[in-house]
């Protein structure tokens, strides 16, 4: 799975987990630094393509794509981390 804390942005502390005893250390740790926050648990999808799409859409039903970027590195992790 995929673990995030979910109040921050651009992919700090995300981190593909393989088994129960690293998600269990990961679970402790972020309640350790935030118990207030809770922890966002994603399926991973090993091989998968990441795109971003910006659009503006009205009331109307009218959308308008701006920009689609594929990012280059493996989905889940953030440019920054790579």
């Amino acid at each position: 799975v995929m673990v995030r804390p979910s109040y921050v942005l651009g992919g700090r502390a995300m981190e593909v987990v393989y088994n129960k005893e690293n998600l269990i250390k990961y679970i402790n740790t972020a309640v350790a630094v935030d118990p207030e926050q809770p922890v966002l648990v994603d399926k991973y999808l090993n091989g998968a393509t990441e795109l971003d799409v910006d659009a503006l859409a009205d009331v109307h039903g009218n959308v308008v794509i701006g920009g689609i970027m594929e990012h280059i590195e493996e989905a889940g992790v953030h440019s920054g981390d790579s």
